[in-house]
């Protein structure tokens, strides 16, 4: 039927929407865990380049301590000083909050370091894919370094081959030294497969399974419903028999006891009382008692109403509910739409 069509659409779209969201909410909730693993990968690799490096013996001091950034007022700004003297940089809450380390003293020992040996992305990135290989993590990695000197004076280097980054969002932006004078940008070329997995197929096999259990579950109650509104016809058809008269033959229905149609003579007995209807009315409950299961269409209606083509939908329509108004009586017998483009009598 033309509505149960119009149903289990709206149920895939239903269904396709709660899936959809599913699948988002977990796939964003995974992203985070994959964007998290990266940075902690990453620091893991920072820590092995830091123990390949000959650590230099300089003073770096600050105007600040650990306990003091731990707390919750901030300086303006801090300074680092060695054998040039002192150089301030302004101290920012955000970068204080995404540095790689809370430790005050290993990140001034990182701005000594990398201060005397710059950090090469090739090199740090070359670890840092070497780590998350170990996480699974299989996907093109690449590091892109915004390096702030004494002088403020800010130089990028990226990793080779890795204009590829411009298209995707960084996994993540930490910072490492001191002052938070390297700025490190990581990428990797990651795919909804990569975060979600065999996730995929489970959420698609769901969704195809929650279908076809809907489907079963509808068509199910659409049975039962339409089963319910429906009174039973006995298996014995509404006789049809031939009166003699003195004029023709008159074809005549027995809808109920006492309820007789005389269709020739266009009249309603009932209970032996008769009532004349319009021809209208009479072809049309004619028709329904000459159909099978008296289930009639509107074309049909139609074409018996209005052969020369005048009919339309609004007219059957009316002619409905007027031969409605003839069979208002205290016997059961009505007239419903059954489904978009049909109506059915029940007796």
């Amino acid at each position: 039927m033309l509505i149960q069509r119009y149903i289990f659409v709206a149920i895939i779209i239903v269904l396709g929407l709660i899936w959809g969201w599913i699948g988002k909410m977990s796939y964003d909730s995974k992203l985070l865990e994959f964007e998290a693993k990266s940075k902690k990968t990453f620091i893991e690799a920072l820590n092995i380049e830091m123990r390949n490096r000959n650590i230099p013996n300089m003073p770096m001091h600050s105007n600040s301590t650990t306990a003091s950034l731990l707390k919750t007022e901030y300086p303006d700004s801090v300074y680092i000083m060695d054998e040039t003297g002192k150089h301030y940089f302004k101290f920012y809450i955000e970068k204080h909050n995404n540095s790689t380390t809370n430790d005050v003293e290993l990140r001034a020992l990182q701005s000594g370091v990398f201060y005397e040996n710059p950090i090469q992305p090739d090199s740090l990135n070359h670890i840092w894919k070497a780590l998350l290989l170990k996480e699974k993590i299989c996907s093109q990695s690449a590091l892109r370094l915004s390096i702030l000197d004494r002088h403020h004076v800010t130089t990028v280097t990226t990793t080779v081959n890795s204009a590829w980054c411009n298209k995707i969002n960084p996994v993540f932006i930490t910072y490492i030294g001191y002052a938070f004078e390297i700025e490190v940008t990581g990428f990797i070329n990651y795919s909804i497969w990569s975060i979600l997995g065999w996730w995929i197929l489970i959420y698609l096999l769901s969704y195809v399974l929650s279908i076809f259990a809907a489907y079963i579950i509808v068509s199910y109650m659409l049975t039962k419903i339409k089963t319910l509104r429906q009174v039973k016809i006995k298996e014995v058809h509404i006789p049809v028999f031939v009166k003699e008269s003195d004029g023709p033959h008159v074809n005549s229905y027995a809808l109920r006891e006492n309820f007789i149609f005389y269709a020739e003579q266009r009249v309603i007995e009932i209970d032996g009382e008769r009532k004349k209807i319009p021809l209208q009315a009479s072809l049309l409950l004619e028709l329904f008692l000459n159909s099978k299961d008296y289930i009639v269409t509107d074309a049909e209606i139609m074409n018996t109403l209005w052969p020369d083509g005048s009919g339309h939908l609004k007219r059957v329509h009316k002619a409905v509910a007027r031969l409605r108004t003839y069979l208002m009586t205290d016997f059961p017998i009505r007239i419903e739409r059954e489904n978009l483009d049909t109506y059915q009598l029940f007796v």
